[in-house]
C-alpha cells in the first residue's frame, strides 16, 4: 500500500504526512499546485490519493476542484475525501442545491444570479434576513440584512450596472489581521446573491463522520453566530443527529463530513454546513461526562468506546479509513 498526499495551500497536507509515518504506510508527497500536475499523478505508482481543500479565495478553491475532477473522474484515481463532498465543501450554493435535491432539512436558501429577481425578492420578503457569499469560513462573510433599503444597497454592490458589466468591482469584505481590519480583495462577492430566512438560533450541533466514527458537541454563541465562536459545549449529541449525518453521508457517498446544524430556540433543526476537508486542534471531538470518545455505528446503533481518535488534526483516522476503503476495492 502507498499512499499520494496533494499538496495545499496552506500545509494542512502535513496532517496526513505525519499520520502516515505514525501509522507507517508508505507515502509520497505530490505537487498538485504545480503545472505538471497531470504528468505527476500519472507517473505515479500510489494505490490513491489524499486531499486538502481550502476556502481561502473562490479561485483557489475551484483550481483545487478541476484538478481532483480529472484525478478522480477522468484518471480514475481513488481519492479522499471523496470528489463530490470536495466539491460541495465550503460552497454554500453546491450545498444548498445538494440539500435540496435530497431534501434535509436546511434553512430555506434563494441564490440570485439576476439583479431584478433578487430585487423583486427583497421587496416582498420577511425581514431579517441572512445573505452570505458562497465562500468563506467562520461567518466572516455573513451579514443579517434587517431592512429592505440595506437589502437593495447589497444587491447592488454585488451586480454590475446592466451595460457596463466590465464595471463590477463587487462586494467588498473586511477581515482583522493582527485585530486590524483589511479589505478582502482577493475575493470580491459578484455577479450573485445567497439569501436564507433568518433562524433565531439556541445554538449549533457540530455533527462528525469519518468511516464508521462519529463525533458531536455543542457550538455555543458568541453574539448571533455560534460558526467562529470557538465556544464548545461538551455533552452528548441528539441521536437523532447522528442518525442523520449517517443518511447523508449513505445518500451522498460521502467518506467523511462535518456536519453543523441548527438547533432553533423552539427545538428544530437546520443543517448549515457540509464541509469534507475539516480539521480539530484537539485530539478529541467529543466528550461525555468527562469521557473522550466516539461512537461506533452498529447494527442500528451507536456504540460510545472511550479514546482520544482525533490525533493530527483527525487526519490519521482519514488515513486508516482510506487505507480500508483502498483494500476493500482490491479484494473485490
Amino acid at each position: 500500500m502507498k499512499l499520494g498526499i496533494f499538496t495545499s495551500f496552506n500545509s494542512n497536507h502535513q496532517k496526513f504526512v505525519d499520520s502516515c509515518k505514525e501509522i507507517g504506510v508508505e507515502y509520497e508527497i505530490i505537487d498538485i499546485l504545480s503545472a505538471d500536475w497531470m504528468n505527476l499523478v500519472k507517473k505515479s505508482d500510489c494505490d490513491g490519493f489524499l486531499c486538502s481543500s481550502t476556502c481561502d479565495t473562490q479561485e483557489r478553491k475551484t483550481i483545487l476542484d478541476e484538478r481532483y475532477y480529472f484525478v478522480s473522474k477522468v484518471l480514475n484515481k481513488p481519492i479522499y475525501p471523496d470528489f463530490l463532498g470536495l466539491y460541495i465543501h465550503e460552497s454554500k450554493r453546491n450545498m444548498a442545491a445538494w440539500l435540496d435535491a435530497y431534501g434535509y432539512p436546511h434553512t430555506p436558501t434563494k441564490v440570485f444570479t439576476d439583479k431584478d429577481e433578487a430585487l423583486q425578492y427583497i421587496s416582498q420578503c420577511k425581514y431579517p434576513i441572512v445573505a452570505k457569499a458562497n465562500l468563506g469560513s467562520a461567518a466572516s462573510k455573513v451579514l443579517i440584512i434587517k431592512s429592505y433599503h440595506a437589502a437593495k444597497r447589497y444587491v447592488k454592490k454585488v451586480f454590475p450596472p446592466k451595460r457596463l458589466p466590465i464595471l463590477n468591482r463587487g462586494k467588498i469584505y473586511w477581515r482583522k489581521v493582527r485585530n486590524l481590519p483589511v479589505p478582502d480583495l482577493a475575493s470580491p462577492q459578484k455577479d450573485y446573491v445567497l439569501f436564507q430566512e433568518y433562524k433565531d438560533i439556541a445554538h449549533e450541533w457540530r455533527i462528525i463522520k469519518i468511516g464508521n466514527s462519529y463525533f458531536g458537541h455543542k457550538k455555543l454563541l458568541k453574539g448571533q453566530f455560534a460558526s467562529g465562536s470557538g465556544l464548545v459545549g461538551w455533552v452528548a449529541p441528539p441521536k437523532e443527529l447522528l442518525k442523520m449525518v449517517h443518511d447523508i453521508c449513505e445518500d451522498g457517498g460521502f467518506y467523511c463530513m462535518d456536519v453543523d446544524i441548527f438547533e432553533t430556540k423552539n427545538g428544530e433543526y437546520y443543517i448549515n454546513e457540509l464541509q469534507a476537508s475539516f480539521g480539530s486542534y484537539l485530539d478529541y471531538q467529543m466528550c461525555i461526562d468527562g469521557k473522550h470518545g466516539r461512537y461506533k455505528y452498529s447494527d442500528g446503533e451507536f456504540v460510545f468506546e472511550e479514546g482520544d481518535f482525533n490525533v493530527h488534526g483527525s487526519a490519521k483516522l482519514k488515513v486508516e479509513h482510506f487505507i480500508e476503503i483502498l483494500k476493500e476495492k482490491k479484494n473485490l
